[in-house]
């Protein structure tokens, strides 16, 4: 509670005893409820100056250490493919937030997966991220996926979001008993409270939430994960808990819907394609400039719906990138590709033949529409001056 708030609840109810009894209160008793009041200030700043060094120490120089209390509290999987994956999207994400942010070089992230089997991730202080190894399992080791759940973690300590939840929402019962107590432990004794209360949203705000989407989108493409991955996460949150807040989207309670958090990223797909790809939420179905291209079939794995926008980023890419003039071909994996970049995977697909002419055909008849809706202001001016020259040669 801030200073100001005490002084006017103090104020509030003095003048509301003397209004409703009609009793005019002694000068020494009004007298010392000031007094109490003005201590009672001096007191609630002084622990709230306590906890924000507590604080300080455990986002930077304690910071090892209270990622060692993590560790213990939820203890450290040994999951090899976690582990690798989890430490190859850590090394390409970082890469990719220091093209922006420097201050990550300085500051880099310690992270392990722990042994939770539920659907959770969380950054807290002092860059200390931890991956619960049944966020690889439940996302079925999908590297794309799971880093958007990465990076978004990411953006929150980036922001320095956990620091912020801390302060703001840490109760006032606790921060008063670690001022009470005064001894050399008493950082540990904060990180003790703290660990008990991360991978909760309890100290995150919807605006902190956006903000980490926005980042978490720019980190992972810029990292070179798949445009459409985090479309396909919500999507899969969604199918895997409806609309209800269970497992991993107790993250985001009182936050924005997993409806339309899956929605802003599929508009993000369309907008990196320039306006060119888009994904029917409802059955799947892709669209390339404007025709109908491909509804994938439900897999064991996989809904329509996620595999739509999974191959819907890879199209992207291919239209933000200039490539939509290159050769459309299969190459010996049964992969379909536009130029090198990878559209989908042809097992257990029917008619591929008959889906690769498709998209040829679309590609080859709106090559001018498309060169003309890519050029954007955002591109390389070498990518604009490639496309005025296909339009000037049409």
């Amino acid at each position: 509670m801030k200073r100001s708030t005490v002084f006017r609840t103090t104020v509030s109810a003095a003048l509301c005893l003397t209004l409703t009894t009609g009793a005019v209160m002694p000068k020494q008793a009004l007298a010392w409820d000031w007094l109490s009041a003005g201590l009672a200030l001096f007191q609630v700043g002084a622990e709230y100056a306590y906890l924000n060094r507590q604080v300080s120490y455990l986002d930077n120089k304690g910071r090892d250490k209270y990622m060692g209390q993590i560790k213990d509290k939820y203890g450290v999987n040994t999951d090899p493919v976690a582990n690798a994956m989890l430490a190859r999207i850590m090394t390409r994400l970082s890469d990719a937030v220091a093209l922006t942010d420097d201050s990550i070089v300085k500051k880099p992230y310690n992270y392990f997966v722990n042994n939770d089997k539920s659907f959770n991730a969380f950054c807290t202080l002092g860059h200390n991220m931890s991956v619960n190894i049944g966020a690889f399992e439940k996302l079925n080791y999908n590297e794309d996926e799971l880093a958007f759940v990465i990076a978004h973690e990411m953006g929150h300590g980036q922001k320095n979001h956990p620091a912020a939840g801390v302060k703001r929402a840490l109760p006032v019962s606790i921060v008063a008993a670690l001022y009470a107590s005064q001894n050399r432990n008493t950082a540990s004794s904060v990180g003790a409270a703290l660990v008990s209360a991360v991978g909760t949203a309890k100290w995150v705000t919807k605006p902190m939430e956006s903000q980490a989407d926005k980042l978490a989108f720019d980190y992972a493409v810029a990292a070179g994960y798949n445009v459409g991955a985090g479309a396909a996460l919500w999507q899969h949150i969604l199918e895997q808990n409806g609309s209800k807040s269970s497992g991993f989207a107790e993250l985001f309670n009182d936050h924005p819907t997993s409806v339309s958090r899956r929605t802003n990223y599929n508009k993000k797909i369309t907008e990196w394609s320039g306006n060119q790809v888009k994904v029917n939420e409802e059955n799947g179905l892709i669209s390339v400039a404007g025709k109908p291209f491909y509804t994938p079939a439900k897999t064991g794995a996989m809904s329509s719906q996620e595999q739509a926008f999974l191959i819907a980023g890879n199209l992207s890419s291919v239209f933000h990138d200039g490539g939509q003039y290159e050769p459309v071909w299969t190459n010996s994996e049964n992969t379909l590709l536009v130029g090198e970049q990878p559209v989908m995977s042809f097992d257990g697909v029917t008619e591929a033949d008959a889906v690769e002419k498709r998209l040829r055909d679309i590609l080859s008849s709106s090559k001018v529409t498309a060169a003309a809706n890519v050029t954007t202001e955002s591109q390389p001016l070498s990518m604009r001056k490639r496309v005025e020259v296909i339009i000037k040669d049409k």
